[in-house]
Order: structure tokens, then C-alpha cells, then sequence
């Protein structure tokens, strides 16, 4: 193969890899150049069979554009044969339905657009010849419509190839391993009735409880069972972390205390009060696990007054007049800026407007990236932030804007507001920490956390890939 841009050796050996098995997953560390890599395997596929095969990628709405300028750098693909389904509704049908005519081509969708009945028609319609699941984590609930129509699509005879790309599949339990196996291999790894792989593999540590009222039962992996089960992972696999690839400039991650003012302090402790009383009704009539669900849930309110607002009964999101966190991302955006890009990653939306005002009082150029924008205005928001040097920041939803998308040209992350989930905070920090981060002498993640707060509590739970529900009730 002719290579456009030199490969890493894992891409190369990845390669290699498919030309073993029809289905593989590459379950590589964000930022260790998977699109890349599978742009490369599909070039293979092409040499292989002497034509373009007909390929069909699923990916997060936000990364849809950096697969078409992935195809266009790895390959000789001619851009017309690459069609990007970004738009909703019936500007998305329209375009598929070119496809189909067009014959051959790699289209692009979201996940979202499996959930249409028009859309799974169409691709019936078409046959596609290769299957791309990236972020394949997004399709783990065996439950879900989605989970279930990817599994559907995957069946289809005219399937010669089926992938799947993630840096973390497994978020929660090794049972998010069964649905993106079921859709890469169709059951030939952990067959296809998920309550036979959990029999398999878990055992229920609630069991006890079964017989009590609210009982909630919790599937944890049977530890005899754990070689089995990563030997059958591997069979078909490639894993790739970047400290085992990457030349990377060093990863500095510095946690700032931040005392609560006045005002702030006395909303928080009034807010702990009332949930410690919730949680000890809970306990008088339910089990442990679901007292953590529902604390976890109440416990939101306690990271929005770290975050600089309370939530009134009637919806409101009222700002406290003092905001330390506030203050400190203030004082570290003057610091930083003048000579580097900064991203500030937050979880509330209260959290835009406040930052947004505090940059421009203070005259420093942003961008924001929210759930919010449509599909367009966050291309359109990455590629400024990216390439105009004028502009300074990103304003980020960690959810948003944390997987897939690049943004190595920041050297410099703030987290002002992070949520409950483990994988938003790995896929976040790997948007700036990852191929291309070495034009950088280093990376620093600044973690701004209110003292003696929940903030300390959720961000070690994470670093430590601990279940959050259970450290928050141990403050309780």
C-alpha cells in the first residue's frame, strides 16, 4: 500500500491485523489515531476486493466532518465518494437516498439516524458492504432501539466486514462489552441472548435482597471467569494505549482548593442537610443500591452551587453574587491566553453564560460548543477555536465536546464543572492529549475544586474509577 501520510507502527500492524479477520475491533486509547487507522484498513479493503465497497460509519453527530477530513488525508478517496449525513430530517433522507442511486460510496450518520424507520429502509435498500461502529461504547444497552437496529443493520448478508472503534468499551461493568460484540461478530464471541453472557460471567451481589421491597439487584464479574473473558475480547481485538505508541510531551494535571464564599457555603450546607435527611428516609424502606441512585441524582444540586448558582423550585438558575471558581478561572484565562489556547470544560448550562460574560468583560475571544448548537454551528465552533488565532477559547460541554472532535490546539484545560461519568471525563481530556499535542512542550489539566465539597469527591471517585454513588454516600 501507498501511504499518503506516514502511518504509526500500530496502524500499520492494524492492517495487518484485519487482513486475519473479517471483523475486528480497535479498541485504542483516544487520541492513538483510530480514524486514521481505520481509513487505512478500509484502503486495504479496497486494493483487496479492486473497488470502493460500499461502507456505512456510525459516529457522534460532532465528529462526522473529522471522519470526511480523515478519509480525504489518509486517502486518495475522491471527495465525491464520500457523503456526510449531518443534516436532520429530510435533508439527511434526501442525501442517502442519492447514495443509493449513486451505488458505491462511504457514507457517514450519526447514531441518531438508525432510530429512522426511512433510513434503515434506505440502507437495506443499498446493502452496504462494510459496517464502522466508532465510539462503539454508544451502542453497549443490548435494551435500547438503538442497541437493536445496529444489531439489525449488522445482520444484513451483503455485510463482507464489521468494525467497531473505542477507547473505552467498557464505562461501567464488562457487561458493556455483550451489544458492541453482538453487532462486530453477530454472537460468535458471547453469543447472541444477553441473560446467557451475564449467567456467564457475573453473579448478582444483591441477591440478599431479592426478597425486600425496591430491591435492585447489582451484576458484578465473576473473578474465575475474568481470564475467559479477556481472552475472548482479545481474539479479535487491537488495543492500543498511548503511553505505548505516542512520543507525547509530558501530561500535567494540577488540582486548585478553592474556598467557598459566604453566601455560596451557607446555600451548600443547607443543601447537604436536606439530602442527608432524604437519604436516611430512603434507607428506612430500600436497599443501598437504589438510596445511591437517587442520591446521585439529588446530589447535582450540591455541584451546582459549586459551580456559582442554585436551582430555585420553580426552575430558576440564580447566580451567587460572589463566585469564587469564578474569580480563579478569571485570573487563570489572563495567565494563560497571551500565549496559549484554552479550553474550559463545564456540565451546566447556567456555566456558559457566566463564563461567556467573564471573557467578555475582561475583552479574551471565545467560542462555545454546547448540546444546544446545531450540527453546523459546532463545526463551525471547533474550526475557529482550531484556526484563528484570535480566538483564545473554547467554552465546552463535557458531553459535547468530549468525544471525537480535535482540539489539540489548546495546551491548556480548565475543568470549571464536571458531571458523574467516567467516560466524559477520559473522552474530554483526550481531545488535547493526543496525536498532535506535540507542537506543545506540555499539557495541563487544571482541576478547579471547592474545598471540602462534592467537587473533591467526584474528581477523585473519577481519577480512581471509583462508582460515584457509593463515595457520595459516604459523605453523607
Amino acid at each position: 500500500m501507498q501511504y499518503k501520510l506516514k502511518p504509526f507502527k500500530h496502524q500499520v500492524e492494524a492492517v495487518e491485523l484485519s487482513r486475519k479477520h473479517d471483523d475486528l475491533a480497535l479498541l485504542w486509547e483516544m487520541g492513538t489515531g483510530k480514524t486514521g487507522g481505520m481509513v487505512l484498513i478500509l484502503r486495504d479493503k479496497c486494493e483487496q476486493y479492486k473497488e470502493l465497497q460500499r461502507t456505512v460509519i456510525f459516529s457522534p453527530i460532532v465528529t462526522l466532518e473529522n471522519w470526511r477530513n480523515e478519509i480525504l488525508m489518509h486517502s486518495y478517496i475522491p471527495p465525491t465518494q464520500i457523503h456526510v449525513a449531518s443534516k436532520p430530517g429530510q435533508k439527511r433522507i434526501k442525501l442517502i437516498e442519492d447514495v443509493v442511486k449513486g451505488g458505491s460510496g462511504i457514507l457517514i450518520l450519526n447514531y441518531e439516524a438508525i432510530l429512522n424507520a426511512k433510513v434503515r429502509k434506505l440502507l437495506g435498500m443499498w446493502s452496504p458492504q462494510i459496517l464502522v461502529c466508532d465510539e462503539s461504547h454508544l451502542i453497549k444497552n443490548h435494551a435500547s432501539k438503538r442497541g437493536k437496529y445496529m444489531y439489525e443493520l449488522a445482520s444484513m448478508e451483503s455485510l463482507k466486514h464489521r468494525y467497531i472503534l473505542t477507547g473505552t468499551p467498557i464505562l461501567n461493568s464488562p457487561m458493556d462489552l455483550y451489544q458492541q460484540y453482538k453487532v462486530l461478530d453477530l454472537g460468535s464471541t458471547f453469543g447472541k441472548n444477553f441473560f446467557a453472557y451475564r449467567a456467564e460471567y457475573f453473579y448478582d451481589e444483591n441477591a440478599q435482597w431479592s426478597s425486600k421491597h425496591n430491591y435492585f439487584p447489582k451484576f458484578v464479574p465473576i473473578k474465575n471467569k475474568f481470564e475467559e473473558l479477556t481472552y475472548k475480547v482479545y481474539r479479535k481485538a487491537s488495543r492500543v494505549l498511548k503511553k505505548d505508541c505516542l512520543d507525547l510531551p509530558p501530561f500535567i494535571v494540577k488540582n486548585i482548593r478553592i474556598p467557598m464564599a459566604g453566601e455560596q457555603k451557607a446555600a451548600y450546607e443547607d443543601m447537604k442537610k436536606e439530602l442527608i435527611t432524604f437519604v436516611h428516609d430512603l434507607k428506612k424502606d430500600t436497599t443501598h443500591a437504589s438510596v445511591a441512585m437517587q442520591a446521585t441524582t439529588k446530589a447535582i444540586r450540591l455541584q451546582q452551587i459549586c459551580c456559582g448558582f442554585i436551582k430555585t423550585e420553580d426552575g430558576n438558575e440564580v447566580p451567587f453574587i460572589h463566585n469564587p471558581k469564578l474569580d480563579m478561572t478569571r485570573e487563570l484565562v489572563q495567565q494563560i491566553t497571551p500565549d496559549h489556547k484554552l479550553i474550559i470544560w463545564t456540565s451546566f448550562i447556567a456555566s456558559y453564560t457566566m463564563l461567556a460574560d467573564m471573557l467578555d468583560g475582561i475583552g479574551v475571544e471565545y467560542v462555545l460548543l454546547t448540546g444546544q448548537q446545531t450540527n453546523e454551528e459546532k463545526e463551525n465552533a471547533i474550526t475557529r477555536f482550531n484556526t484563528d488565532k484570535r480566538v483564545r477559547v473554547i467554552i465546552s460541554n463535557r458531553k459535547t465536546g468530549g468525544a471525537g472532535i480535535n482540539l489539540t490546539s489548546a495546551a491548556y484545560s480548565i475543568v470549571y464543572g464536571r458531571d458523574f461519568n467516567l467516560g466524559n471525563e477520559l473522552q474530554s481530556e483526550a481531545r488535547n492529549y493526543r496525536a498532535g499535542s506535540e507542537a506543545h512542550e506540555s499539557i495541563t489539566k487544571i482541576n478547579l475544586v471547592m474545598e471540602d465539597t462534592i467537587d473533591e469527591l467526584v474528581m477523585q471517585a473519577l481519577e480512581s474509577k471509583q462508582e460515584v454513588s457509593k463515595v457520595i454516600l459516604d459523605m453523607l
